[in-house]
């Protein structure tokens, strides 16, 4: 049985995964989430399976050059765009 995306996020927080936490925050699929772990392991779903791939990637780089919260649009079927925000999450 798998975990709802809030909870999943929780558990990694509180084992002190290094977890990045994408949301669509603009356009289609908004309020859509999507949980990227630095060795490419997502869970979750932004609707479009080729935009997990390329929302996971970008973490991917984020981790790499060091983790800042932003966001960035990308380009989805049918000529859209939308906005991602990217955050990492820390255990406080």
């Amino acid at each position: 049985m798998s975990l709802p995306l809030p909870e999943m996020l929780a558990v990694a927080v509180e084992r002190g995964e290094r977890i990045a936490l994408a949301t669509v925050v603009g356009g289609p699929g908004e309020g859509r989430q999507l949980l990227v772990w630095p060795a490419g392991h997502t869970y979750g779903d932004l609707g479009w399976p080729r935009l997990n791939q390329r929302v996971a990637l970008y973490a991917e780089q984020l981790f790499e050059k060091g983790p800042r919260d932003m966001v960035k649009s990308f380009d989805v079927p049918g000529g859209e765009k939308l906005d991602v925000r990217f955050e990492f999450p820390r255990l406080v």
